[in-house]
């Protein structure tokens, strides 16, 4: 599988923009563009985090009722999320506004949001109009963030990393202007974790590891934007002590703005926390930095790791494995990163290409690709898109929980090959 395969099956720029947005609670995104660059984002959208959809205002009694989707024809075209303009050939000839303008009025009066994102497709991008100017106009004191250029060719991260920092600059600037951050000593300090969105595999189970660890040394997480943040949490970023950067190619650029902007220190992770060794260090540094003591979670660190050498221990006895088997890695360079070291440092496995390997760890796109070539092989799904599988618990690859689930993976994945 050559890299112009894994390129041309790999989610873009656009993508990223739009589920870093669609991350933020009660938010609306419009897609100023064709159709066809709607119906995947919208139907993928709906089902990468559970939440209130979309409500109609505040009625006489106070509470919000869920909007009925088969009367939301103008727009909506009956999906969940990411209205869209169904720009044609008289559009991108005579200007997008009459048709961005119509949208912005139908939302205002059918929906209650907190922010409305406006993203241009590639096409409406070259055409010119001045549509931040007109949703400002339109929604007053409203909050909107506007995307000129969707990056076109650009990969996910890119997206993810420009969507977030287009939040941050122009809904986050105003609502934090003469704040500081929360650096002062308290009895438990808190983090900001940037990089993670609702695009990432375990994005649930991901976060509840992660608070859970970080919870064990008296550390609480603030806000993690774009990955189910409130706009109550986004609000409230400043409050934080440290930013830590999990995903440096979607986060790096927002930490760096904070920094600029309020002075927040970050963290940048070596390695996403997937492996004891990773998790460890990623615990031990913030501790360092924020004065707490990770011993318990330590503890608990060193008893799944005797957990884990154990069942190790049994299948390689009896089979070899999985010291020696080859495995293929795919994702974004972070993941690449992580899963690399832990499989080869601590599993003793070997990196090889997607076309011989045994274990291959990737999304969707290049597990079928390589069914379709009849390839022998185990698929395990580390990002997006996903086969189809519903998850009802919460699972996870970060951490110690998801190092003992990963190694679960793999020793059973080497199992079914036997």
């Amino acid at each position: 599988m050559t890299e112009s395969t894994l390129k041309s099956i790999s989610p873009d720029s656009i993508t990223g923009m739009i589920f870093a947005l669609e991350g933020m609670g009660n938010t609306v995104v419009l897609l100023n563009g064709p159709m066809g660059c709607r119906f995947y984002h919208s139907t993928t959208s709906q089902y990468l985090m559970i939440r209130p959809v979309l409500y109609l205002p505040d009625g006489s009694n106070g509470e919000k009722a869920p909007v009925d989707y088969n009367t939301l024809n103008d727009w909506f075209f009956r999906q969940e999320r990411v209205p869209c303009t169904y720009l044609d050939g008289y559009d991108y000839v005579y200007s997008t506004k009459d048709k961005v303008s119509a949208a912005i009025d139908y939302i205002t009066a059918n929906i209650d949001f907190d922010i409305i994102c406006i993203i241009n497709s590639p096409g409406a991008a070259l055409i010119g109009d001045n549509l931040l100017e007109l949703a400002r106009e339109k929604l007053g004191s409203k909050r909107v963030v506007m995307l000129e250029s969707s990056g076109y060719s650009l990969d996910l991260e890119y997206g993810l990393s420009y969507g977030m920092l287009s939040l941050m600059k122009q809904v986050g600037a105003p609502l934090w202007e003469g704040k500081k951050y929360g650096g002062r000593e308290k009895e438990r300090r808190s983090v900001n974790l940037l990089g993670p969105s609702i695009w990432h595999r375990y994005i649930q189970g991901d976060l509840e590891e992660l608070r859970r660890i970080l919870g064990l040394c008296d550390i609480d997480v603030n806000a993690v934007p774009c990955a189910g943040c409130s706009f109550e949490e986004f609000e409230r970023i400043p409050e934080a002590d440290l930013n830590v950067v999990l995903y440096p190619e979607s986060g790096l650029e927002s930490a760096e703005y904070l920094k600029e902007l309020l002075g927040m220190p970050y963290y940048l992770c070596d390695s996403l926390p997937i492996g004891f060794s990773a998790a460890e260090k990623m615990v031990g540094d913030i501790c360092s930095i924020l004065g707490r003591k990770s011993d318990v979670f330590m503890e608990e660190s060193e008893r799944a790791r005797a957990l884990a050498w154990h069942k190790i221990r049994d299948i390689s006895q009896a089979y070899g494995k999985p010291r020696g088997v080859r495995f293929f890695v795919r994702g974004s360079r972070s993941l690449e990163k992580a899963y690399t070291e832990f499989l080869r440092d601590y599993l003793g496995m070997e990196l090889s290409d997607a076309e011989h390997a045994e274990l291959v760890f990737s999304d969707a796109n290049v597990i079928s690709e390589l069914m379709l070539k009849n390839k022998t092989f185990c698929g395990i799904e580390v990002s997006l898109p996903g086969m189809g599988y519903t998850d009802l618990v919460p699972k996870t690859h970060m951490g110690i929980k998801g190092s003992l689930f990963l190694i679960e993976q793999v020793l059973n994945g080497l199992m079914s090959r036997i």
